[in-house]
């Protein structure tokens, strides 16, 4: 219905009440004292009002005075007053009523400006929730779409690309730039209808401006997060180079100066001589198959290709498989484990921990003492996880390096690139674990990780 409609009907609704009072008044005229007739008036006034507005209240305050004056003050059926007190009564009945009127409108007024504001503060609420738990441009899309779709008098929203051209407002249909003023991220459509209020139309502004931020902080993390990316990767570029050309280079050269020397000097060499070379080569061929099988290791950490099999196993077991290792690798031993009785099995992938086990003491060893052993411990935290403690009593590590010493390609004081520790606290972490590093009490280093402690249920009770 058009604005010009509703006035009409509301024109024709007010007649209609004054002519109903009228009519009940000339019925009680005889019975009732002109002041009444003037309450009566005044109440259908203030009715008008409070329904209709001021216009409305201002017409039913002067067709009131006619009719008050026409059909209920003495001479009837005539506009002329003969007694002077019913003229002032009259006047100042009208005054009142168009004062009533006009206080009536005014609060009818405030009233709906409240409840329009509390609308629109609603809306705003809703929208900035949702674009707030946003995480990209098509969710944003989707609530600007919702939001505006749920407003009363909006027909229909469309969202248009950038690419697409805007369209001449009309009437009922408001184009609107998704646009900070520094950014463009396409335009939408508005379709009402009827023509929007002021009110409505600042509203669709306001929704539009907030997602138009939104869809700046969402490219601006997505471009943050794109250049560390990059950063990342010319980072680990750089430090994979420099493995290559240094930590990599070193047993390459060791190993084809063996194999030169065995091949030019075969005769000249001693038995003893040519077991130390043979035995350089398979040393640095072992290492340089262990530092790539690292390289690979990372990179799959890096990538977030790692998979874990986790199976019910024991980390005692664990430990005991790298003291075998470490006891055929420098034939004594060096390695001493102490786990308590009750220890429970775990869910973990038991070749990973083991590499994370094996990394950290061919860690710890690198430093050790020659007469003091590595330690191995295990115990239970809290009924909730398992603790495990490599402990060793080589040179401390600065409390400030070490979290450094855990990154991918750190160099320490020997030059030499580490991955070992990283690929260990990867592994750790895809388990859902933690890898940290405190000062071992009589001098050292100890590296605690733990892994959180899952209770084993009988096949028979599981559901």
């Amino acid at each position: 219905m058009s604005t010009l409609s509703v006035k009409i009907r509301n024109y024709v609704l007010t007649l209609l009440l004054v002519a109903i009072a009228t009519i009940s008044l000339s019925m009680l005229r005889l019975e009732l004292n002109i002041a009444n007739f003037s309450l009566v008036y005044l109440l259908v006034v203030l009715i008008v009002a409070i329904r209709f507005g001021t216009a409305a209240s201002l017409l039913a305050a002067f067709v009131s005075f006619l009719c008050f004056n026409y059909f209920l003050v003495e001479p009837l059926h005539t506009f002329i007053i003969a007694n002077p007190r019913d003229l002032i009564d009259l006047f100042i009945y009208l005054a009142a009523a168009t004062l009533t009127g006009q206080l009536a409108s005014y609060a009818r007024r405030q009233a709906t400006t409240a409840t329009q504001r509390l609308y629109e503060q609603n809306i705003l609420y809703e929208l900035t929730r949702a674009l707030n738990q946003a995480t990209d441009a098509t969710q944003i899309h989707g609530t600007l779409k919702q939001t505006l779709a749920n407003i009363d008098n909006v027909k229909e929203v469309m969202l248009l690309s950038e690419n697409q051209v805007v369209g001449r407002p009309a009437e009922t249909t408001q184009y609107l730039l998704l646009s900070t003023g520094t950014q463009i991220f396409g335009s939408i459509a508005v379709t009402f209808r009827a023509p929007p209020s002021e009110s409505l139309s600042r509203l669709i502004v306001t929704c539009v401006v907030q997602t138009a931020t939104a869809l700046q902080r969402i490219d601006l993390t997505a471009k943050v997060q794109q250049s560390r990316t990059f950063e990342e990767a010319d980072r680990l570029k750089t430090a994979l180079l420099r493995a290559v050309s240094h930590d990599l280079r070193t047993p390459l050269t060791i190993i084809k100066t063996s194999a030169s020397n065995l091949q030019r000097l075969d005769a000249a060499i001693t038995p003893t001589d040519r077991a130390d070379m043979i035995e350089a080569i398979e040393v640095e061929a072992d290492h340089l198959n262990e530092m790539v099988g690292d390289l690979l290791d990372i990179s799959r950490l890096q990538a977030g290709a790692l998979q874990i099999n986790a199976e019910w196993n024991s980390l005692e077991e664990a430990a005991g498989d790298v003291a075998a290792r470490i006891y055929q690798r420098f034939k004594q031993q060096r390695l001493r484990l102490d786990f308590p009785a009750d220890m429970p099995a775990v869910r973990f992938d038991y070749g990973l921990i083991l590499q994370t086990l094996s990394n950290l003491v061919e860690n710890s060893l690198r430093y050790e003492p020659p007469d003091k052993q590595v330690i191995i411990e295990g115990r239970v935290i809290n009924h909730q996880q398992v603790q495990i403690a490599v402990v060793n009593h080589g040179p401390t590590i600065p409390a400030s390096e070490r979290q450094a010493v855990m990154e991918p390609f750190y160099h320490g004081k020997g030059g030499q690139t580490g991955l070992g520790l990283a690929i260990a606290k990867g592994i750790v972490e895809a388990h859902h674990g933690e890898l940290h590093i405190e000062d071992t009490k009589d001098g050292g280093v100890t590296f605690i990780f733990t892994l959180p402690l899952e209770p084993i249920y009988d096949q028979n009770t599981r559901s």
